[in-house]
């Protein structure tokens, strides 16, 4: 080989260089993080809830060359903290009521700190067979709270999306061995959009969609369900799926689990159940009853970030026959055969879709461990009477109308003006009435409230998951509303 380099240049050239600070300086490096997340906690509740920026704005912060030169960490740290950290809206501020709320537990928040600092590939037993048996005692902890079978398995995964991607791929193969023509699925208008879009991914198209009707409370109708796949299978098509929802993201609706599992098992139709949020509220007596049936679906959608109490990102999803996800996702390539393992011995990557996975697991096993279920039960609890408590403080004002009860931590309203036209105006007058009304809670950044549509209605959502919202929240959140509804209503502010 000509020019090839001689050993003895590579002794000189290389210098072993690395990017390791001293211990002193990662120490102190250290501190200035964990203090600013101590601090950031502390001070939620004083503080606007953040605020966003148009992109000029943000280019004109943050937009630079391709550093090749060195800047110290401190003056790193202080961008950060002065020009990114501000310019986003703090989902886990008390007073932040709006779609589906994130509130990690600070334990939590230090189990995420240790999962990248340990930097497990929690892909295969091999290297990380430790963290591979705390998550399978978290997925048996997630079984148990649901009331699944022991034979049932399960994956921390990002979140709701691709653990409805998850679950339905598994029951595309358990099913109809991947072979989707003339396949249906039936969901309501209410399914998350994370279920319409997975539904894409696996080659399921919108014409293979069964919308099924829901009643007034936006709950699936299981005689409706039970007519459509009878009409289905008259015609020749193969019934793959039905998904429910276990607290819908408009209303925190339930749809009747255990009367669809019927007319999903008398139809040999997968029963998938999308219980991204709502799934732990079976910690509680109230939850385990409103959710009765769960234990009863092939595969369960939870999204620990949002109702237990940890960092973005952690989802999961739990499969009933749990030999079907290795069925579906087991693939063992040449350069795989060293890592190699028995069933018993769980590779999670032969479990999902992917091969490197962090340790996810570790920061869900960390605050049970030091918080116990005792302690996170009595949170959603009072979460639910948080909630009745708000929706019971709005009746009491009669500018704000109640339209779909307290249900899994969410119910929605609006508001109503003194006086507006009746018959076909109203309905109009209203929406843009709290559309305005949207804006202004936006602006203020007192507070944080997101909107629905409903039979056409612009209504408002008010949604109460966050361990550190008190009533004095909910106190301020109907003063802010009833305020800014009077200045929508006169045009002003």
């Amino acid at each position: 080989m000509k020019n090839q380099t001689s050993l003895e240049e590579l002794e000189m050239r290389i210098r072993d260089v690395s990017l390791d600070l001293d211990r002193e300086a990662m120490r102190q490096a250290a501190r200035r993080v964990v203090d600013y997340v101590v601090d950031r906690i502390a001070n939620l509740r004083a503080n606007p809830l953040g605020r966003e920026l148009r992109r000029e704005e943000t280019e004109a912060l943050l937009r630079e060359p391709l550093p090749e030169n060195p800047t110290s960490f401190e003056e790193v740290f202080a961008k950060f903290a002065r020009d990114v950290a501000p310019n986003t809206i703090a989902l886990d501020h008390p007073r932040f009521f709006a779609f589906i709320p994130s509130a990690p537990s600070f334990i939590s928040i230090l189990g995420d700190m240790l999962t990248a600092g340990a930097n497990v590939f929690a892909g295969t037993w091999f290297e990380s067979s430790g963290p591979s048996q705390v998550e399978i005692l978290v997925i048996d902890w997630f079984k148990q709270i649901l009331g699944l079978p022991p034979g049932a398995s399960g994956l921390i995964v990002s979140g709701g999306s691709l653990a409805n991607l998850t679950g339905l791929a598994v029951a595309r193969h358990a099913v109809l061995n991947d072979d989707t023509r003339k396949a249906v699925v039936y969901l309501s208008d209410q399914a998350h959009t994370a279920v319409d879009r997975g539904l894409r991914i696996l080659g399921i198209r919108e014409e293979q969609w069964r919308r099924v009707p829901t009643d007034t409370q936006f709950r699936m109708q299981p005689e409706a369900l039970a007519r459509q796949i009878r009409q289905d299978l008259a015609a020749g098509f193969r019934p793959l799926a039905v998904v429910t929802s276990a607290g819908t993201t408009s209303t925190g609706s339930i749809d009747p689990l255990a009367e669809i599992a019927r007319v999903a098992r008398d139809n040999s139709v997968w029963f998938h159940v999308d219980a991204a949020y709502g799934g732990f509220a079976a910690l509680t007596g109230r939850g385990r009853e409103l959710l009765r049936g769960i234990e009863q679906a092939d595969s369960v959608v939870l999204d620990p970030h949002k109702w237990f109490y940890c960092p973005i990102e952690a989802g999961c999803v739990l499969v009933r026959e749990g030999r079907w996800m290795r069925e579906t996702f087991h693939i063992l390539p040449d350069y795989m055969h060293d890592v190699e393992r028995e069933e018993r011995e769980v590779n999670f990557c032969d479990y999902g879709l992917q091969l490197t996975r962090s340790f996810r697991a570790l920061k869900v096993w960390m605050a049970v461990k030091t918080y116990g279920i005792a302690r996170i039960r009595e949170i959603i609890d009072q979460c639910l009477d948080l909630t009745e408590y708000a929706a019971r403080l709005f009746q009491q004002s009669p500018q704000l109308e109640i339209v779909t009860s307290p249900s899994l931590g969410v119910f929605t309203f609006r508001y109503l003006p003194a006086r507006f036209p009746s018959g076909l105006e109203r309905e109009a007058v209203l929406n843009r009435l709290n559309d305005d009304l949207l804006v202004r809670i936006i602006a203020s950044r007192r507070l944080m409230l997101s909107s629905t549509r409903l039979e056409g209605r612009h209504v408002l959502r008010f949604c109460v998951l966050n361990h550190r919202s008190r009533k004095e929240d909910v106190r301020t959140a109907r003063d802010l509303i009833l305020q800014l509804g009077g200045e929508a209503e006169r045009g002003t502010g």
